[in-house]
């Protein structure tokens, strides 16, 4: 345990930029907001905008509204970084030559594998949470003290809502990491003989669909890469998560999840003959 404790250290070292675009767009909301804060004058407007609106009040929560955008915005970022780490991090091991030190200590290659997927597709969503808490967190303390002179916060969320907040964002992405599993393990794959992973693999789909419709004469590949591609989006957004599976199909998941277990012995199999 100590040595994938050590591993999955190595990552949050080497990966930075999993923790600076968190910490970046959380420091521009920051400042955004306090600008807000500190100008009466886009209160006022602001206020009269959002709170009536054809001769009557509207309760627009404007504590729970912030929230729900900040919940899709940190879980799009979380799939962007965790889209942009598979393809690249066993290619860095290679380059710098910290691929044979590990080779050199007792770790098996399905343990490097195991580390990477779950940064990737677990550590990562973690890290983006702390938007969405940062946010609730903020929004709950602007209630209390800011409630009486900016009327948009007196229907600011709880403490408690705070903890069940985060703990519905952690759960939802760890399921969009789930879908997302079967394509970050062909990207291993991918990354150890190409240097531009993404790139062929957005060619490999595109020739794929197109082959499919005009030599074949079907759109069976093309539905297939749509319903599976949908998924984390579906799970991200919809009242019931798991509905983006169910929505996706029984036989569309086999198959996905099919290709993404043949994409990690296929890498498995390059790790071990890797020089």
């Amino acid at each position: 345990m100590k040595a994938q404790m050590s591993m999955l250290e190595k990552e949050w070292l080497e990966h930075t930029m999993v923790t600076r675009v968190p910490l970046v767009l959380l420091i521009c909301g920051l400042v955004m907001l306090f600008s807000i804060v500190m100008n009466s004058t886009i209160q006022t407007n602001i206020t009269y905008e959002l709170t009536y609106s054809d001769g009557f009040e509207s309760r627009f929560e404007l504590g729970k509204q912030v929230s729900n955008v900040v919940f899709l915005f940190a879980g799009l970022i979380s799939m962007l970084l965790t889209g942009l780490y598979f393809p690249k991090t066993l290619r860095k091991e290679r380059q710098e030559g910290s691929l044979m030190f590990w080779r050199s200590m007792p770790v098996s290659d399905m343990t490097i594998h195991g580390v990477k997927l779950a940064f990737g597709l677990l550590a990562i969503p973690v890290i983006c949470s702390m938007l969405v808490v940062s946010a609730d967190l903020l929004m709950w303390v602007m209630n209390a003290s800011l409630g009486g002179n900016f009327p948009l916060f007196e229907t600011g969320e709880s403490f408690f809502y705070i903890f069940t907040h985060w703990f519905e964002f952690i759960g939802r992405m760890w399921l969009v990491g789930l879908a997302l599993a079967p394509l970050a393990m062909v990207s291993l794959a991918i990354s150890q003989k190409v240097n531009s992973p993404l790139l062929v693999m957005t060619v490999a789909l595109f020739v794929a669909q197109l082959l499919s419709s005009t030599v074949l004469g079907t759109s069976l590949v093309g539905d297939f890469i749509n319903d599976v591609f949908r998924i984390p989006f579906e799970v991200l957004t919809m009242e019931n998560p798991l509905v983006g599976f169910a929505n996706a199909g029984a036989m569309n998941v086999l198959v996905y999840a099919l290709i993404g277990a043949a994409g990690l012995l296929v890498s498995l199999r390059l790790a071990k003959f890797a020089d």
